[in-house]
C-alpha cells in the first residue's frame, strides 16, 4: 500500500511540474540532443525557439529553412525543435536520422513525448517562442510558409 501510495504521489509531481510554457514566465534550461547526438542546450542570448510538434510541421520547417542560409538560426539566436517521439524507432534510425545528418542546420530532437509536455502546440501549426531577457517574451502559431520566412529573414 505505502508503494503504492508513493508512485501515486510522484506520478502526480511530475504531472503538476511539466507545465506548458506562458508568457512572463521563466524560459526552462533545455539539454536535448540534435540529429548528430550533440546536446543543444539554452543560452543566455537566445531569442526564439522554433517548435515543430508533428510531422507535418516538422516538413514546413525543412521547407522554410532550406531556402534560408545555413547560419539563419545562429544568426537569429534561434533553436529549432522537432519532437520525433511518436516515430518508430527503426524508422528514426534507419531512414530519418541520417537525412537530418545531412541538413545544414541544427534540430533539437524530441525523442520522449514526457520531453514536449512544456511546450506549447496547436495542431498542425509551428510554435515560435519569443524569448527576452531569458522570459517568455511572446508564444505564437504559424501555418504558413511565408510567415515563418518572414520571422526568420
Amino acid at each position: 500500500m505505502k508503494k503504492l501510495l508513493s508512485i501515486l504521489l510522484l506520478s502526480i509531481s511530475f504531472s503538476v511540474s511539466a507545465q506548458t510554457l506562458t508568457v512572463g514566465a521563466a524560459l526552462p534550461t533545455l539539454s536535448l540532443n540534435d540529429q548528430h547526438d550533440q546536446v543543444v542546450t539554452t543560452s543566455q542570448d537566445l531569442q526564439m525557439i522554433l517548435f515543430a510538434g508533428e510531422k507535418g510541421t516538422s516538413e514546413l520547417m525543412t521547407k522554410v529553412l532550406e531556402g534560408l542560409p545555413p547560419s539563419t538560426l545562429k544568426d537569429k539566436k534561434a533553436i529549432y525543435i522537432a519532437d520525433i517521439s511518436g516515430m518508430p524507432g527503426f524508422i528514426t534510425k534507419m531512414v530519418a536520422l541520417p537525412r537530418m545528418q545531412k541538413l545544414p542546420y541544427q534540430i533539437a530532437l524530441i525523442r520522449d513525448a514526457k520531453d514536449a509536455e512544456w511546450l506549447p502546440k496547436k495542431p498542425q501549426h509551428v510554435t515560435v517562442i519569443k524569448v527576452q531577457q531569458g522570459k517568455i517574451a511572446a508564444i505564437d502559431y504559424f501555418i504558413d510558409a511565408n510567415q515563418i520566412n518572414q520571422l526568420l529573414k
